[in-house]
Protein backbone atom coordinates (compact mmCIF):
# COMPACT_ATOMS: atom_id res chain seq x y z
CA UNK A 1 0.00 0.00 0.00
CA UNK A 2 1.05 3.58 -0.66
CA UNK A 3 -0.10 6.39 1.64
CA UNK A 4 0.02 9.83 0.07
CA UNK A 5 -0.09 12.60 2.71
CA UNK A 6 -1.63 16.03 1.98
CA UNK A 7 -1.50 19.39 3.71
CA UNK A 8 -4.17 22.03 3.14
CA UNK A 9 -1.79 23.75 0.73
CA UNK A 10 -1.21 20.48 -1.13
CA UNK A 11 -4.94 20.04 -1.68
CA UNK A 12 -5.11 23.43 -3.36
CA UNK A 13 -2.47 22.38 -5.89
CA UNK A 14 -4.10 19.19 -7.18
CA UNK A 15 -5.02 19.16 -10.88
CA UNK A 16 -6.07 16.64 -13.52
CA UNK A 17 -4.33 16.60 -16.91
CA UNK A 18 -3.70 14.40 -19.96
CA UNK A 19 0.04 13.76 -20.35
CA UNK A 20 -0.13 13.00 -24.06
CA UNK A 21 0.92 10.33 -26.59
CA UNK A 22 4.47 9.76 -25.30
CA UNK A 23 3.18 8.86 -21.84
CA UNK A 24 0.52 6.57 -23.31
CA UNK A 25 3.11 4.91 -25.55
CA UNK A 26 5.38 4.20 -22.57
CA UNK A 27 2.46 2.77 -20.61
CA UNK A 28 1.28 0.77 -23.61
CA UNK A 29 4.65 -1.00 -23.72
CA UNK A 30 4.22 -1.90 -20.06
CA UNK A 31 0.69 -3.10 -20.78
CA UNK A 32 1.88 -5.32 -23.63
CA UNK A 33 4.03 -7.27 -21.17
CA UNK A 34 1.23 -7.77 -18.66
CA UNK A 35 -1.23 -10.65 -18.48
CA UNK A 36 -4.08 -8.99 -16.57
CA UNK A 37 -7.01 -7.07 -18.03
CA UNK A 38 -7.64 -9.50 -20.87
CA UNK A 39 -11.22 -8.30 -21.29
CA UNK A 40 -9.92 -4.77 -21.81
CA UNK A 41 -6.70 -5.33 -23.73
CA UNK A 42 -6.69 -8.90 -25.07
CA UNK A 43 -7.60 -7.97 -28.63
CA UNK A 44 -5.32 -4.93 -28.71
CA UNK A 45 -2.38 -6.96 -27.37
CA UNK A 46 -2.90 -9.77 -29.89
CA UNK A 47 -3.02 -7.27 -32.74
CA UNK A 48 -0.14 -5.09 -31.53
CA UNK A 49 2.48 -7.47 -30.14
CA UNK A 50 3.56 -8.90 -33.53
CA UNK A 51 4.04 -5.36 -34.85
CA UNK A 52 6.57 -4.32 -32.19
CA UNK A 53 9.79 -5.17 -34.00
CA UNK A 54 13.32 -3.83 -34.47
CA UNK A 55 14.38 -1.88 -31.38
CA UNK A 56 10.80 -2.03 -30.09
CA UNK A 57 11.08 -5.10 -27.82
CA UNK A 58 14.33 -3.84 -26.27
CA UNK A 59 12.79 -0.39 -25.77
CA UNK A 60 9.72 -1.91 -24.13
CA UNK A 61 11.67 -4.09 -21.70
CA UNK A 62 14.09 -1.26 -20.91
CA UNK A 63 11.44 1.35 -20.07
CA UNK A 64 8.64 -0.74 -18.68
CA UNK A 65 9.48 -4.19 -17.43
CA UNK A 66 6.82 -5.46 -15.00
CA UNK A 67 9.64 -6.95 -12.93
CA UNK A 68 11.81 -3.84 -12.91
CA UNK A 69 9.37 -0.96 -12.68
CA UNK A 70 8.58 1.97 -14.96
CA UNK A 71 11.10 4.57 -16.05
CA UNK A 72 9.76 7.99 -15.08
CA UNK A 73 9.27 9.68 -18.44
CA UNK A 74 6.20 11.31 -16.91
CA UNK A 75 7.77 13.99 -14.69
CA UNK A 76 10.78 14.10 -17.02
CA UNK A 77 8.73 15.13 -20.05
CA UNK A 78 5.51 16.46 -18.51
CA UNK A 79 2.35 17.03 -20.52
CA UNK A 80 3.17 17.05 -24.24
CA UNK A 81 0.41 17.45 -26.79
CA UNK A 82 2.15 15.57 -29.59
CA UNK A 83 4.70 12.79 -29.88
CA UNK A 84 7.32 15.03 -31.46
CA UNK A 85 7.18 17.51 -28.61
CA UNK A 86 7.55 14.75 -26.02
CA UNK A 87 10.49 13.12 -27.79
CA UNK A 88 12.24 16.46 -28.19
CA UNK A 89 11.99 17.06 -24.45
CA UNK A 90 13.33 13.56 -23.80
CA UNK A 91 16.32 14.01 -26.11
CA UNK A 92 17.18 17.45 -24.69
CA UNK A 93 16.78 16.53 -20.98
CA UNK A 94 19.86 17.12 -18.76
CA UNK A 95 22.27 14.18 -18.72
CA UNK A 96 22.18 13.88 -14.93
CA UNK A 97 18.40 13.64 -14.92
CA UNK A 98 18.44 11.01 -17.65
CA UNK A 99 20.99 8.88 -15.81
CA UNK A 100 18.94 9.11 -12.62
CA UNK A 101 15.69 8.06 -14.27
CA UNK A 102 17.25 5.26 -16.32
CA UNK A 103 18.84 3.79 -13.19
CA UNK A 104 15.54 2.00 -12.51
CA UNK A 105 16.43 -0.27 -15.43
CA UNK A 106 19.31 -1.92 -13.55
CA UNK A 107 16.95 -4.72 -12.45
CA UNK A 108 16.62 -5.86 -16.08
CA UNK A 109 20.31 -5.56 -17.01
CA UNK A 110 20.53 -9.19 -18.23
CA UNK A 111 17.85 -8.53 -20.82
CA UNK A 112 19.28 -5.28 -22.19
CA UNK A 113 20.61 -4.89 -25.71
CA UNK A 114 24.14 -3.53 -25.82
CA UNK A 115 23.13 -0.15 -27.24
CA UNK A 116 20.98 0.52 -24.16
CA UNK A 117 24.13 0.81 -22.03
CA UNK A 118 24.72 4.05 -23.89
CA UNK A 119 21.21 5.17 -23.01
CA UNK A 120 21.86 4.55 -19.32
CA UNK A 121 25.00 6.68 -19.62
CA UNK A 122 22.87 9.43 -21.25
CA UNK A 123 24.89 9.25 -24.48
CA UNK A 124 23.00 11.55 -26.85
CA UNK A 125 23.21 9.29 -29.88
CA UNK A 126 21.89 6.36 -27.84
CA UNK A 127 19.08 8.47 -26.35
CA UNK A 128 18.11 9.50 -29.88
CA UNK A 129 17.97 5.84 -30.84
CA UNK A 130 15.72 5.22 -27.83
CA UNK A 131 13.50 8.08 -28.99
CA UNK A 132 13.34 6.56 -32.46
CA UNK A 133 12.35 3.22 -30.90
CA UNK A 134 9.59 4.96 -28.96
CA UNK A 135 8.37 6.63 -32.14
CA UNK A 136 8.20 3.27 -33.92
CA UNK A 137 6.33 1.74 -30.96
CA UNK A 138 3.95 4.69 -30.95
CA UNK A 139 3.16 4.13 -34.63
CA UNK A 140 2.11 0.51 -34.13
CA UNK A 141 0.65 0.60 -30.61
CA UNK A 142 -1.01 4.00 -30.15
CA UNK A 143 -1.06 6.26 -33.21
CA UNK A 144 -3.97 4.63 -35.02
CA UNK A 145 -6.11 4.79 -31.86
CA UNK A 146 -4.91 8.16 -30.59
CA UNK A 147 -7.95 10.17 -31.71
CA UNK A 148 -10.31 7.90 -29.78
CA UNK A 149 -7.90 7.62 -26.83
CA UNK A 150 -7.57 11.40 -26.58
CA UNK A 151 -11.35 11.82 -26.74
CA UNK A 152 -11.76 9.24 -23.96
CA UNK A 153 -9.13 10.89 -21.76
CA UNK A 154 -10.52 14.38 -22.35
CA UNK A 155 -13.92 13.07 -21.23
CA UNK A 156 -12.31 11.65 -18.08
CA UNK A 157 -10.65 15.00 -17.29
CA UNK A 158 -13.93 16.85 -17.86
CA UNK A 159 -15.74 14.42 -15.53
CA UNK A 160 -13.21 14.92 -12.73
CA UNK A 161 -13.26 18.68 -13.26
CA UNK A 162 -17.02 18.78 -12.81
CA UNK A 163 -16.63 16.91 -9.52
CA UNK A 164 -14.11 19.50 -8.35
CA UNK A 165 -16.43 22.36 -9.25
CA UNK A 166 -19.30 20.80 -7.32
CA UNK A 167 -17.47 19.45 -4.28
CA UNK A 168 -13.90 20.68 -4.31
CA UNK A 169 -10.73 18.62 -4.42
CA UNK A 170 -12.01 16.33 -1.66
CA UNK A 171 -14.87 15.24 -3.93
CA UNK A 172 -12.31 14.58 -6.65
CA UNK A 173 -10.18 12.40 -4.39
CA UNK A 174 -13.22 10.55 -3.03
CA UNK A 175 -14.25 9.73 -6.61
CA UNK A 176 -11.07 7.68 -7.11
CA UNK A 177 -12.53 4.73 -5.16
CA UNK A 178 -11.87 1.81 -5.27
CA UNK A 179 -8.44 2.27 -6.86
CA UNK A 180 -7.55 4.89 -4.23
CA UNK A 181 -9.18 5.57 -0.85
CA UNK A 182 -9.43 9.12 0.51
CA UNK A 183 -9.03 9.12 4.29
CA UNK A 184 -8.27 12.77 5.08
CA UNK A 185 -5.53 13.88 5.00
CA UNK A 186 -4.20 10.66 3.39
CA UNK A 187 -4.88 9.07 0.01
CA UNK A 188 -4.32 5.31 0.25
CA UNK A 189 -3.58 3.20 -2.82
CA UNK A 190 -4.25 -0.46 -2.02
CA UNK A 191 -2.18 -2.97 -3.93
CA UNK A 192 0.61 -0.48 -4.63
CA UNK A 193 4.04 -2.07 -4.28
CA UNK A 194 6.94 0.40 -3.98
CA UNK A 195 10.29 -0.88 -5.13
CA UNK A 196 11.96 -0.89 -1.72
CA UNK A 197 9.49 -1.17 1.17
CA UNK A 198 6.26 -3.20 1.48
CA UNK A 199 4.49 -0.04 2.67
CA UNK A 200 5.32 3.60 2.00
CA UNK A 201 4.32 7.04 3.26
CA UNK A 202 4.88 9.83 0.79
CA UNK A 203 4.66 13.57 1.51
CA UNK A 204 4.21 15.99 -1.37
CA UNK A 205 6.47 18.58 0.24
CA UNK A 206 4.80 21.56 -1.40
CA UNK A 207 4.90 20.18 -4.95
CA UNK A 208 1.67 20.08 -6.97
CA UNK A 209 0.07 16.70 -7.63
CA UNK A 210 -0.98 15.97 -11.21
CA UNK A 211 -3.60 13.24 -11.57
CA UNK A 212 -3.05 11.84 -15.06
CA UNK A 213 -5.66 9.46 -16.50
CA UNK A 214 -4.33 6.75 -18.78
CA UNK A 215 -5.96 4.17 -21.00
CA UNK A 216 -3.06 1.73 -20.59
CA UNK A 217 -2.33 2.09 -16.87
CA UNK A 218 -3.88 -0.48 -14.67
CA UNK A 219 -5.24 -1.66 -12.46
CA UNK A 220 -3.24 0.16 -9.75
CA UNK A 221 -2.32 3.88 -9.98
CA UNK A 222 1.39 4.62 -10.27
CA UNK A 223 3.22 7.48 -8.54
CA UNK A 224 6.19 9.27 -10.10
CA UNK A 225 8.03 11.76 -7.93
CA UNK A 226 11.62 12.40 -8.94
CA UNK A 227 13.39 14.71 -6.46
CA UNK A 228 14.49 16.76 -9.49
CA UNK A 229 10.92 17.29 -10.74
CA UNK A 230 8.76 20.33 -10.00
CA UNK A 231 5.60 18.23 -9.63
CA UNK A 232 4.43 14.77 -8.57
CA UNK A 233 2.47 12.70 -11.12
CA UNK A 234 0.00 9.97 -10.26
CA UNK A 235 -1.03 8.04 -13.35
CA UNK A 236 -4.31 6.24 -12.81
CA UNK A 237 -6.38 3.83 -14.95
CA UNK A 238 -9.11 5.51 -16.96
CA UNK A 239 -10.30 2.44 -18.88
CA UNK A 240 -12.29 -0.02 -16.78
CA UNK A 241 -15.28 -0.93 -18.93
CA UNK A 242 -14.97 -3.67 -21.60
CA UNK A 243 -17.61 -1.87 -23.68
CA UNK A 244 -15.51 1.31 -23.72
CA UNK A 245 -12.45 -0.79 -24.53
CA UNK A 246 -14.23 -2.43 -27.45
CA UNK A 247 -15.02 1.01 -28.82
CA UNK A 248 -11.39 2.11 -28.58
CA UNK A 249 -9.93 -0.94 -30.30
CA UNK A 250 -12.75 -1.64 -32.78
CA UNK A 251 -12.01 -2.05 -36.46
CA UNK A 252 -15.34 -1.59 -38.27
CA UNK A 253 -15.82 -4.01 -41.16
CA UNK A 254 -16.71 -1.24 -43.59
CA UNK A 255 -13.82 1.13 -42.82
CA UNK A 256 -10.08 1.16 -42.99
CA UNK A 257 -7.89 2.63 -40.26
CA UNK A 258 -8.26 6.18 -41.57
CA UNK A 259 -12.01 5.87 -40.84
CA UNK A 260 -12.93 6.52 -44.50
CA UNK A 261 -15.36 4.02 -46.01
CA UNK A 262 -14.14 1.36 -48.41
CA UNK A 263 -16.54 1.30 -51.40
CA UNK A 264 -18.43 -2.01 -51.73
CA UNK A 265 -17.50 -2.19 -55.43
CA UNK A 266 -13.81 -2.03 -54.56
CA UNK A 267 -14.24 -4.73 -51.90
CA UNK A 268 -16.07 -6.93 -54.39
CA UNK A 269 -13.29 -6.43 -56.93
CA UNK A 270 -10.26 -6.99 -54.72
CA UNK A 271 -11.63 -8.60 -51.58
CA UNK A 272 -12.32 -6.52 -48.46
CA UNK A 273 -8.93 -6.84 -46.78
CA UNK A 274 -6.97 -6.13 -49.95
CA UNK A 275 -9.25 -3.15 -50.65
CA UNK A 276 -8.56 -1.84 -47.14
CA UNK A 277 -4.81 -2.21 -47.72
CA UNK A 278 -5.03 -0.30 -50.99
CA UNK A 279 -7.03 2.50 -49.34
CA UNK A 280 -4.55 2.74 -46.49
CA UNK A 281 -1.66 3.10 -48.94
CA UNK A 282 -3.61 5.79 -50.76
CA UNK A 283 -4.30 7.75 -47.56
CA UNK A 284 -0.80 7.22 -46.11
CA UNK A 285 1.71 7.34 -48.99
CA UNK A 286 5.24 6.12 -48.29
CA UNK A 287 4.16 3.98 -45.33
CA UNK A 288 6.18 1.00 -44.15
CA UNK A 289 4.76 -2.52 -44.02
CA UNK A 290 4.56 -2.25 -40.23
CA UNK A 291 2.58 0.98 -40.45
CA UNK A 292 0.41 -0.53 -43.16
CA UNK A 293 -0.41 -3.54 -40.96
CA UNK A 294 -1.31 -1.37 -37.98
CA UNK A 295 -3.49 1.05 -39.94
CA UNK A 296 -5.27 -1.77 -41.75
CA UNK A 297 -5.75 -3.74 -38.53
CA UNK A 298 -4.13 -6.92 -39.87
CA UNK A 299 -1.02 -8.95 -39.08
CA UNK A 300 2.37 -8.00 -40.44
CA UNK A 301 2.52 -11.17 -42.54
CA UNK A 302 -0.91 -10.48 -44.01
CA UNK A 303 0.00 -6.88 -44.81
CA UNK A 304 3.17 -8.01 -46.57
CA UNK A 305 1.26 -10.62 -48.60
CA UNK A 306 -1.51 -8.23 -49.69
CA UNK A 307 0.98 -5.46 -50.49
CA UNK A 308 2.96 -7.88 -52.67
CA UNK A 309 -0.19 -8.89 -54.55
CA UNK A 310 -1.19 -5.27 -55.14
CA UNK A 311 2.33 -4.47 -56.29
CA UNK A 312 2.42 -7.40 -58.73
CA UNK A 313 -0.89 -6.16 -60.14
CA UNK A 314 0.66 -2.75 -60.76
CA UNK A 315 -1.60 -0.95 -58.25
CA UNK A 316 1.21 0.06 -55.88
CA UNK A 317 4.95 0.57 -56.02
CA UNK A 318 7.73 -0.14 -53.54
CA UNK A 319 10.63 2.23 -52.91
CA UNK A 320 13.46 1.91 -50.43
CA UNK A 321 14.73 4.65 -48.16
CA UNK A 322 17.75 3.49 -46.18
CA UNK A 323 16.54 0.23 -44.61
CA UNK A 324 12.81 1.03 -44.90
CA UNK A 325 10.57 -0.33 -47.67
CA UNK A 326 7.85 2.22 -48.46
CA UNK A 327 4.53 1.51 -50.20
CA UNK A 328 3.03 4.10 -52.55
CA UNK A 329 0.01 4.14 -54.84
CA UNK A 330 0.78 3.77 -58.57
CA UNK A 331 -0.99 5.65 -61.37
CA UNK A 332 -3.01 2.52 -62.10
CA UNK A 333 -3.97 2.21 -58.44
CA UNK A 334 -5.09 5.86 -58.37
CA UNK A 335 -7.13 5.27 -61.52
CA UNK A 336 -8.82 2.28 -59.90
CA UNK A 337 -9.67 4.29 -56.77
CA UNK A 338 -10.95 7.19 -58.87
CA UNK A 339 -13.20 4.77 -60.71
CA UNK A 340 -14.59 3.44 -57.43
CA UNK A 341 -14.84 6.80 -55.68
CA UNK A 342 -12.18 6.06 -53.07
CA UNK A 343 -9.19 8.13 -54.09
CA UNK A 344 -7.63 10.18 -51.27
CA UNK A 345 -8.67 13.80 -50.92
CA UNK A 346 -6.87 16.10 -53.33
CA UNK A 347 -6.10 13.34 -55.86
CA UNK A 348 -9.53 12.59 -57.34
CA UNK A 349 -9.99 13.19 -61.05
CA UNK A 350 -12.84 12.56 -63.45
CA UNK A 351 -14.13 8.97 -63.29
CA UNK A 352 -12.66 6.70 -65.96
CA UNK A 353 -14.17 3.60 -67.53
CA UNK A 354 -14.18 0.60 -65.17
CA UNK A 355 -11.05 -1.56 -65.12
CA UNK A 356 -10.99 -5.30 -65.11
CA UNK A 357 -9.65 -6.98 -62.00
CA UNK A 358 -5.84 -7.33 -61.86
CA UNK A 359 -4.09 -10.56 -60.67
CA UNK A 360 2.37 -3.25 -29.22
CA UNK A 361 5.59 1.82 -11.13
CA UNK A 362 7.90 3.29 -9.90
CA UNK A 363 7.91 5.45 -6.73
CA UNK A 364 11.07 7.55 -6.94
CA UNK A 365 11.64 9.73 -3.95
Amino acid sequence: MLRLHFTAEDLARVKVDVLGPLAETSLSLWNLQRRDGKALFGGWRARTSPLVTGDGPHTAMFLSSPAGGLVDLFTLVGAAGCMGEGLERLISAPEGRLRYEFAVCSATSRQRAQWLSGVMAADRESVQRLAAGLQDCHEVAVASYWGRIRHHLDGEVAHRARLMVRGGVRALLESLRPMAMWKPPVLEIPGYRPLVHPTADFHLGGRPLVLAPSVFCGPVPQLFASPQADSVVMVYPALNNPIDAAGLWALPADTHRGDAPVPPALSALLGRTRAVVLCVIADHPACTTTQLAQRAGISLASASEHAATLRSAGLTTLTRERKAALHTLSHLGLTLLNTNGSAPAGTRTRPLPPLRKQSVGRLSS
